[in-house]
């Protein structure tokens, strides 16, 4: 078992050419035998079931995992090792693999539409989830036509069901004004993301972390009189949601 990260040169940002070439071509082409970090982008990161690059260039062209979402291993791209002794960087040459310098962080990451969200079920604690970018995937993922809401000072917003409460949807979360009074509450799934563009973008990782604080606990409600209560319920764990 190995932990690595894959990068593969992204052809738009290629001026020189270079991708598939080996390592000793590099001089030729772009004036400089150094691995460019700024033309690559990472196309996956985690755990697999091997023990050598080899093992890792044979999965990767004959049995790659279902979250890859790069070409095949070829030459040109760089395998990063990620613990152990034989940590360190890997370039994918004509013959086997040669030990690099590479910068991670000045490589991006591979836009593959999907988003990072915070993903706010009935009943259940807020989580961090993976959804399709696509509008097709916004619906199925609050289960009908999407309508952004717009509830905090930031660039950021709720996405639900435009119609839950119409549907019958369970009630999943209230919205507050800045004085804490009720004014709405949302049926359905709903996820928050940002919004600063005109397209729908994944959340930081400290804002990932923020609102799933923000939507931990379930909630209830409850009328009295002319008031609506949101009452908070306790956060079940997995064991306690399978029985």
């Amino acid at each position: 078992m190995m932990d690595i990260k894959i990068y593969q040169i992204n052809l738009s940002r290629d001026d020189d050419q270079v991708a598939f070439l080996g390592l000793s071509q590099l001089d030729k082409f772009q004036g400089s035998s150094e691995v460019n970090s700024e033309i690559y982008d990472k196309v996956f990161e985690g755990a697999v079931e091997a023990d050598t690059l080899e093992g890792v260039y044979q999965m990767f062209n004959c049995d790659c995992p279902e979250d890859f979402r790069g070409h095949s291993l070829s030459v040109s791209d760089v395998v990063e090792i990620v613990n152990g002794e034989n940590a360190g960087f890997y370039f994918c040459d004509s013959i086997g693999f040669q030990r690099v310098e590479f910068e991670p962080e000045r490589t991006q990451k591979l836009d593959t539409g999907m988003l990072r969200v915070v993903l706010v079920e009935p009943g259940k604690a807020a989580r961090v989830a993976e959804i399709d970018g696509s509008l097709e995937g916004m619906q199925k993922t609050v289960s009908g036509y999407i309508q952004a809401v717009y509830p905090f000072e930031e660039t950021v917003c709720l996405v639900c069901n435009e119609e839950g409460k119409l549907q019958g949807l369970p009630l999943n979360r209230a919205l507050r004004d800045e004085d804490n009074r009720i004014y709405d509450i949302v049926a359905g799934t709903f996820f928050v993301c940002d919004c600063s563009t005109e397209n729908f973008k994944s959340l930081s990782e400290e804002q990932l972390k923020r609102y799933t604080e923000k939507y931990k606990r379930p909630e209830r409600f409850v009328q009295i009189d002319d008031q609506i209560l949101a009452i908070p319920m306790p956060v079940k764990s997995d064991k306690e949601r399978e029985r």
